[in-house]
C-alpha cells in the first residue's frame, strides 16, 4: 500500500464522499476504455485500407506489366483479401478479443500520468474491486478522493500515440485519394483492371506497342499436321519506334520453346511485321508472342490431318464410233481413256467440305500461252457436311491432268492436289499381218491368191480388201471376213483368203502388184486410219515358163538332198571314239535340212494348185514319192540314229557298229528318193526337149507373121 500524502487530501472524509469519488474514477476508466476502444478500430481499419489499397496497386501494376492468365489474377486476389484478413484479425479481432480491467486501465494511466503514484490502482483494486479486504475506511476514503481529484486532469495524448493513428489515417486517407483521383484520371485503365480483376476479364491494356497476329481467329489457327507453319504478326507504336524485337514462345507436349521472331520488311505506317517458321508441327502448341510492352496470350496452334480422297470414282463415255455407253475405269494415277472420250469424275473426302474444285491441264495449253488450268466443278458447301464432289471433262484429246483441291470445314487444303493424269490413247491404224501362201514371184494368168494371216485394230475394223494392179489397171476385192466393229479377223492357214484371178484378163509378160488395205471406223479429225500391208511385185507368165521355174527348184533341190547324203555318208565313214558324236550331229543336220527340202517340195505342189497347173500324176509325185516319203526318213530313221549316237559310247565297238546301221539305214531311204528324183529329172529332160521344139515352131510362126505384116506395109507405101 502507497502511503497517501496527507497534506494533499481533505481531512475528514465522508462516505458521501467516497461514493462520488468511486463514480468519478469509474467514469473517467470507462472514457477510457472507449476511447481505447475506438483507438484500435480507428488504426486496424485504417491499416487494412492501406493494405487493401497498396494490394490493388500492386494487382495493378503486375496486371499491367504481364497480363497473367485468370487464375493468376485470382490467386493475387486471394492474397491480398487473406492479407487484410489478417490485419483486420491480428490488428482489431484479437486486441478488441483482449478485454480492458479496470485494473490494466489504472496501470496505463499510472504509467502516464506518474502524478497518480500507485493511488489510482489503489484505490481501484481496494475502493472499487476490493470486496472482503479489510481497509482503514479513513485511509481509503482519503486515497479515492486524492484519485477521483486527478482524474479530470487525465491526458488522452499521453495514453495514446496520436501520431501513430494521424499517420496511419493519413497514410490511408491518402491511399484512397490517390486511387480515387487515378480512378477519375483514367477511367479506361480503372475500368479494365475491375474487368480484369473482378470479372476475370480477358479485356488487354491499353500499351504503347500492339500486336495484332495474323492468320489466327478468335485466338485461333488450324493447320495440317506436317505442314510448316509461318507465324506472322504486326507491331504498332502508340508513339515512337516499334520494337526491334518480338519473342515468340511455343508450348507442347515437349517443352516450352522460345525462338526470335524476324523483320519482314520496313516499318511502315501500318506498323512492322515480325515472322517465325515453325517446321512440320505435328502437335497442338500454345503460342506467345512478346514484344515491347505488348504481350499476346491465349493463341493456339491447332493441328489436324487435312482432307483427303478417300475415294475417286471414273468413268467415261468414248466417241460415238466406239459406242456410247459409259465405261467405268480403274482409279490410279495413269487412267487410259480413247482419244475423243468424255470423263466423268466423283470425288469423296474423308472429311466435311467447304469448298473444293475439280480443273484440267493439258501440255498442249501451257505450250500454247493459254491458262494452264481450266475448271470443270466447283463445290460451295454454305450449309457444309459435303464430302462429294463431281464434274465431267470435255473431249480428251491430248494426255490431261486432273487436279483435286479440297477445302475443309477448317479451311485446311490437301497439301498435293490429287492429280490423275487422263491419257488420250489414240485410234491406232489397223495392223495388217498377212502373207501370199504358195506363190513365188511369179504366177500365171488363172492363179488364185490365197491370202494368210491377221487383220487386226486397236478397237474394230471397218472394212479391208485386196488392191491389185497390173498393166494400169486397177482391181479392189473386198474381204468378206471383215464385219464392222470385229476387231482382229483370222486368216488360217487350212483357210485363207483366195483371190481368183482367173476372170481377170491378165496379161503374159506384166507385172501384177497386190496389196491388202484395211481401214478403221475413226470418226475423228484424223479418221478414219488405213493401213497397207507389204506390197508384192508378181510377174505374169505362161504356164510353160511357171513349170520350168518350178523345175529348176526341183533341180536345186535335188542337189541339196546330194549334199545331206554325202555329209551323212563322210560321217559314216570316220573312226576313232567321237564318231557316234559326229555322227549324231550329221544325223541332226541332215533331219532339218531333209524337213525344208520336203517343205519345199509341198511349196511347188502347192504353187501349182494355185497357177491351175497342178495334175493327179503331178501330186502323186511331188507328194507320195518325194516330200511324203523325205518326211518320213526326217520322222523315223534319223531321230532313231540321232537318239542312238547319244546313248552309244564312243569306245564301245558293237555302239559303233550299231550307229553305222544306223546311218546306213538313213542313208539308204534318203537315196532311194533321190533315184526317184533322178528318174523324174530324165523324164523332165524329154519335156524340155519337146517344150524346145514347141518354143522354135512359135518362133517360125512369130517370123512369119512379122514378114507378112511387112510385106503388106510396103504393098500400101508404093505408089
Amino acid at each position: 500500500m502507497v502511503a497517501v500524502n496527507q497534506s494533499a487530501v481533505t481531512p475528514a472524509v465522508t462516505p458521501a464522499v467516497t461514493q462520488e469519488s468511486i463514480a468519478a474514477i469509474r467514469g473517467m476508466l470507462a472514457g477510457l476504455r472507449r476511447r481505447t476502444r475506438g483507438w484500435i478500430w480507428a488504426e486496424s481499419l485504417a491499416t487494412a485500407v492501406v493494405v487493401a489499397v497498396a494490394g490493388g496497386w500492386l494487382t495493378l501494376l503486375l496486371d499491367r506489366l504481364i497480363e497473367p492468365p485468370a487464375w493468376v489474377r485470382v490467386a493475387l486476389l486471394l492474397m491480398v483479401g487473406a492479407t487484410v484478413a489478417w490485419v483486420l484479425v491480428t490488428r482489431l479481432a484479437m486486441r478488441l478479443a483482449v478485454p480492458l480491467t479496470d485494473e490494466s486501465l489504472a496501470l496505463v494511466v499510472e504509467r502516464t500520468h506518474p502524478e497518480f503514484g500507485d493511488g489510482l490502482s489503489t484505490a481501484v483494486s481496494c475502493g472499487l474491486g476490493g470486496a472482503g479486504v479489510e481497509l482503514d475506511p479513513e485511509m481509503l476514503a482519503t486515497t479515492l478522493s486524492a484519485a477521483a481529484a486527478r482524474a479530470s486532469t487525465i491526458r488522452s495524448g499521453a495514453i495514446f500515440r496520436r501520431r501513430r493513428l494521424a499517420g496511419v489515417l493519413a497514410t490511408a486517407a491518402a491511399a484512397i485519394a490517390v486511387t480515387a483521383v487515378a480512378a477519375v484520371a483514367r477511367p479506361g485503365e480503372a475500368t479494365i483492371w475491375a474487368q480484369r480483376m473482378f470479372g476475370l476479364s480477358d479485356a488487354a491494356w491499353p500499351r504503347r506497342v500492339s500486336l495484332e497476329p495474323e492468320g489466327f481467329v478468335e485466338g485461333r489457327r488450324v493447320v495440317a499436321r506436317g505442314d510448316d507453319v509461318d507465324v506472322v504478326v504486326r507491331a504498332v507504336a502508340a508513339w515512337g519506334d516499334p520494337p526491334e524485337v518480338i519473342e515468340l514462345r511455343t508450348q507442347g507436349t515437349a517443352g516450352m520453346r522460345s525462338d526470335r521472331m524476324g523483320a519482314r520488311g520496313g516499318a511502315t505506317a501500318a506498323g512492322q511485321s515480325f515472322g517465325h517458321v515453325l517446321k512440320g508441327v505435328d502437335q497442338d502448341l500454345e503460342v506467345d508472342v512478346r514484344g515491347g510492352d505488348a504481350r499476346l496470350r491465349g493463341l493456339r496452334i491447332a493441328v489436324e490431318d487435312p482432307p483427303t480422297v478417300a475415294a475417286l470414282e471414273i468413268a467415261f463415255t468414248p466417241p460415238p464410233y466406239l459406242g456410247d455407253a459409259p465405261r467405268t475405269a480403274v482409279a490410279s494415277r495413269v487412267v487410259p481413256v480413247p482419244r475423243g472420250s468424255t470423263v466423268s469424275l466423283t470425288c469423296t473426302s474423308s472429311k466435311p467440305l467447304s469448298a473444293a474444285g475439280i480443273s484440267i491441264r493439258t501440255a498442249a495449253a501451257t505450250a500454247a500461252g493459254e491458262p494452264s488450268e481450266q475448271p470443270i466443278g466447283r463445290l460451295d458447301d454454305t450449309a457444309g457436311g459435303m464430302t462429294t464432289i463431281s464434274a465431267r471433262t470435255p473431249p480428251i484429246d491430248v494426255d490431261t491432268a486432273v487436279l483435286v483441291r479440297l477445302v475443309d470445314d477448317s479451311g485446311l487444303v490437301n497439301r498435293d492436289p490429287v492429280a490423275v493424269v487422263l491419257a488420250a490413247v489414240p485410234d491406232e491404224p489397223p495392223r495388217v499381218a498377212v502373207r501370199l501362201a504358195g506363190i513365188s514371184s511369179a504366177v500365171t494368168p488363172q492363179v488364185t491368191l490365197p491370202i494368210e494371216g491377221q487383220l487386226t485394230d486397236d478397237h474394230a475394223l471397218a472394212s479391208a480388201d485386196v488392191r491389185l494392179v497390173a498393166g494400169g489397171a486397177r482391181l479392189v476385192v473386198p474381204i468378206s471376213r471383215i464385219v464392222d466393229g470385229v476387231a482382229a479377223v483370222e486368216l488360217p492357214a487350212d483357210r485363207p483368203e483366195l483371190v481368183r484371178l482367173d476372170q481377170a484378163g491378165l496379161a503374159i509378160g506384166t507385172r501384177l502388184e497386190v496389196s491388202v488395205a484395211a481401214r478403221d471406223g475413226c470418226t475423228l479429225a484424223d479418221g478414219p486410219h488405213e493401213t497397207i500391208g507389204e506390197t508384192w511385185m508378181l510377174d505374169v507368165v505362161s504356164p510353160e515358163s511357171l513349170r520350168a521355174l518350178l523345175e529348176a527348184r526341183e533341180v536345186l533341190l535335188r542337189r541339196r538332198l546330194e549334199g545331206v547324203i554325202d555329209d551323212l555318208a563322210k560321217a559314216r565313214d570316220l573312226t576313232g571314239e567321237d564318231v557316234a558324236r559326229r555322227c549324231g550331229d550329221a544325223a541332226a543336220r541332215a533331219a532339218g535340212e531333209t524337213a525344208e527340202i520336203a517343205g519345199e517340195f509341198r511349196g511347188i505342189h502347192r504353187e501349182l494348185l494355185n497357177n491351175a497347173l497342178a495334175t493327179p500324176e503331178l501330186e502323186a509325185r511331188l507328194l507320195g514319192q518325194i516330200a511324203e516319203p523325205l518326211a518320213a526318213v526326217v520322222a523315223a530313221e534319223l531321230p532313231a540314229a540321232i537318239r542312238l549316237c547319244r546313248q552309244v559310247g564312243g569306245a564301245d565297238a558293237d555302239g559303233r557298229q550299231a550307229v553305222a546301221a544306223a546311218v546306213d539305214a538313213a542313208i539308204v531311204r534318203l537315196r532311194a528318193v533321190l533315184s526317184r528324183m533322178l528318174e523324174l529329172e530324165s523324164i523332165n529332160e524329154v519335156i524340155d526337149r519337146l517344150r524346145g521344139v514347141i518354143r522354135v515352131q512359135e518362133q517360125i510362126r512369130d517370123d512369119t507373121l512379122e514378114r507378112q505384116r511387112r510385106r503388106g506395109r510396103e504393098a500400101l507405101e508404093s505408089p
